[in-house]
Order: C-alpha cells, then structure tokens, then sequence
C-alpha cells in the first residue's frame, strides 16, 4: 500500500477512536455510523426526485469574500470542516464517520452535532449527516447535508486566485426544505457560513489560523500533507 494511503487510513483510524471515546458515556460510535448510513439512505432517496415532488421549497444564495492568503492556503484551511468549530454558531461537534476515494476523489463522510435555536427559545439538536468531496487541484469542494425533519443543502466552494496574496472564496449555497422551514432554513444556514466565512478570514489575516499537515490530509492532498517544505 502507498505510504501516503497508510497514513491517510491511520489519520481517520485515530480521529475515529478520539470520536468513539468522546461519546463513549453516550451514544457508540458504532451506532453514530449506523445513524449516518440509514439518514443518507433517507436523503438520497429524497435527492433522486425533483424538489417539487417532495414538497420542498429551494432557495440558493452566493456568499463571497476575499481572504489576504495564497489560495493554496486559504483552500487548507477553509475546506477542513474541523476549523470551522468556534467559528459556526451552531456546530459543537464533528463525528468522523468514512474516508475514502471514489475514482481519485478524496470524500469525507461525517456528522456534525449542532444546537439550533429556534424561534420560541427552544434548542434543536440536531443531527446533520454531510458528505464532502474535495477537488483539490482545481481549488473546489462540494458538500451534502441532511437532517430532519427534511432539510437539504447544497454547497460548492471555489476558490480564485486573485493575486499571489489574494484569494476569493464564493459559496454557492441551495437550501431545500419543507415551505414552513425554509426561512428559518436559510437565514440560519446563511448566517452560520457568513460567521465562519468571517472568522477565518480574521483568523488567517491575523496568522493565528495557518494551514496543517492536518488540513491536507483531511482534503486529499497527501503529497503536501508528508511534505515538510508545506
């Protein structure tokens, strides 16, 4: 097996492990990974028909921003998930579920645990099922997510280089969901990227949020993950 493939499959052994035990007095990774299997079964099943037909109402919105930081790095640290815990507002925790290439394409399956708050002061916990895949070469990435009760979005993030030091990130962002969730869909979801789109961009500009060994590895990009001259 390529060195680099050995350590990709140790780095997602060893997040797994740290996942399992942190909820070792609560739920089983185990059962994380069987929740994550059967509610993307759920989502794709949903996906495979147009919005209308399930009663979903769509609604996209671009979010841009230029970062002072080489594309190379900004790209690091804005396509690794784990980087935006602190800066999301709902996010409290990622759950590593799978690690795995489709035809060349790193894909990261996970769960991120969030606290919603909703309009009569109650909190959500919800449960959101992603899947990510990154395009390293062409500065992109996609993301998938599903929760219930049936909310959906979609998200594709390029990257441009502007100039050597300047890098613009747009996301394109299409939220589907039941008509009585879609406001509440959008403007949270909206508002969540927009707090963690400006909290890198302050982290990075300030150098107190820099690209890792970490940060490659979760993308894919192996080779600049085990290169010490990154």
């Amino acid at each position: 097996m390529h060195r680099y493939i050995r350590y990709a499959l140790l780095f997602v052994l060893t997040v797994g492990s740290f996942a399992s035990a942190a909820h070792a007095q609560t739920t089983p990774f185990t059962q994380w990974v069987t929740t994550w299997k059967t509610t993307w079964e759920t989502y794709k099943a949903i996906n495979a028909t147009p919005p209308a037909q399930n009663g979903l109402v769509v609604q996209s919105q671009d979010l841009p921003i230029v970062i002072h930081a080489p594309i190379d790095d900004v790209y690091a640290v804005y396509a690794n998930v784990y980087n935006a815990i602190g800066l999301h507002p709902f996010l409290k925790q990622i759950i590593p579920i799978d690690y795995f290439f489709v035809r060349g394409v790193p894909t990261f399956d996970f769960i991120a645990l969030e606290d919603i708050p909703l309009p009569d002061g109650t909190i959500f916990h919800g449960v959101t099922v992603a899947q990510q895949r990154f395009h390293n070469r062409e500065h992109n990435y996609d993301v998938d997510t599903f929760d219930q009760p049936g909310i959906i979005t979609h998200q594709h993030i390029e990257f441009i280089r502007l100039d050597r030091d300047h890098t613009k990130v747009v996301e394109h962002l299409t939220f589907e969901a039941p008509p009585e969730l879609i406001g509440l869909a959008v403007q949270g979801g909206v508002g969540a990227h927009a707090a963690v789109q400006a909290g890198i961009k302050s982290g990075m500009e300030a150098g107190t949020l820099k690209a890792t060994h970490f940060d490659a590895v979760i993308e894919g990009d192996l080779e600049a993950a085990f290169d010490h001259h990154r």
